[in-house]
C-alpha cells in the first residue's frame, strides 16, 4: 500500500507541473455516491486484555462537488470534496457484568462515528469511447462519538485512502456532461487508544479498525 501511495503522489505531482500548459478544458460538477461503508475492528479492554471483534456495514448517499483540468490527450487531474459530515455506523449494546463473567463494564455502550471533511485528489484518463479510469488519494477525519459505560473516550483520527475507479463519460456539444462510475477506496488502518487509563495498571483500552468503501456514483457537470 505504501509503495502505491508513493507512486500515486509522484504521478500526481508530475501531472500538476505539466498539465496547465496543455490544458484543454476546465470541468466542474456535482455527484451523488450510493456508498457502502464496511468497517472491521477489534477492541482490547484495559482491565482484562480481552479482545472483542466486530464488523459493520452501512449504506448511505454521499454528495460531493468536484473540479478538474483536462488536456487534449484525455488526461486530467481533479479534486473532489464532500461537504459536511456523514455517519458511518451507530450501534448500541448493553452489558451486565454478572452475566458476562465480570468482563468489561456494566451499562449501555453506544458505538458511533462519522467522517468529516472528505477530500480526494485524483488523476483521470478519458478515452475516445467515453470510458474512463481514475486513481488518487482520499483524506478524511473520523470523529468518534461513542458513549461507553466505562467512561472511556477516544480521540478523532485523520486517515488516508487509495482511490480507484472506472466509469463512462458522456458530453454534449454545449459542454454539459454526465457520468456513471464505480469507485473503491481502501483506507489506512485506524489505531486508537482511550484517554482513560485503568486506575491500578495504567493500561488503556485500544481499538484497531479498517474501513473500505464501494460507491456507485452519478455525476453531472459543465466543461468550459
Amino acid at each position: 500500500m505504501k509503495i502505491l501511495k508513493i507512486a500515486l503522489i509522484s504521478l500526481i505531482s508530475s501531472v500538476l507541473m505539466i498539465l496547465p500548459s496543455t490544458a484543454k478544458e476546465i470541468r466542474v460538477g456535482v455527484a451523488a455516491g450510493f456508498t457502502n461503508v464496511k468497517a472491521e475492528g477489534s477492541e482490547t479492554l484495559k482491565d482484562t486484555s480481552k479482545k472483542s471483534n466486530t464488523e459493520a456495514s452501512e449504506n448511505t448517499i454521499i454528495p460531493s462537488i468536484f473540479a478538474e483540468i483536462a488536456a487534449d490527450n484525455g488526461f486530467g487531474i481533479g479534486i473532489e470534496h464532500v461537504p459536511g459530515a456523514a455517519d458511518i455506523n451507530s450501534t448500541t449494546r448493553s452489558r451486565d457484568n454478572a452475566r458476562d463473567d465480570n468482563v468489561g463494564d456494566s451499562g449501555t455502550n453506544k458505538a458511533s462515528a462519522e467522517i468529516d471533511g472528505l477530500m480526494s485528489v485524483y488523476l483521470i484518463k478519458t478515452f475516445d469511447s467515453g470510458f474512463f479510469v481514475k486513481a488518487g488519494q482520499s483524506s478524511t477525519t473520523v470523529n468518534t462519538k461513542e458513549v461507553l459505560a466505562s467512561g472511556s473516550k477516544y480521540k478523532n483520527a485523520d486517515i488516508d485512502g487509495t482511490l480507484l475507479g472506472l466509469g463512462f463519460h458522456k458530453a454534449s456539444d454545449t459542454g454539459l456532461f454526465f457520468r456513471v462510475s464505480g469507485e473503491f477506496t481502501d483506507y489506512d488502518d485506524i489505531s486508537l487508544t482511550s484517554q482513560t487509563a485503568d486506575a491500578t495498571t495504567g493500561t488503556t483500552n485500544k481499538i484497531n479498525a479498517s474501513v473500505d468503501t464501494v460507491a456507485f456514483k452519478l455525476s453531472v457537470g459543465k466543461a468550459f
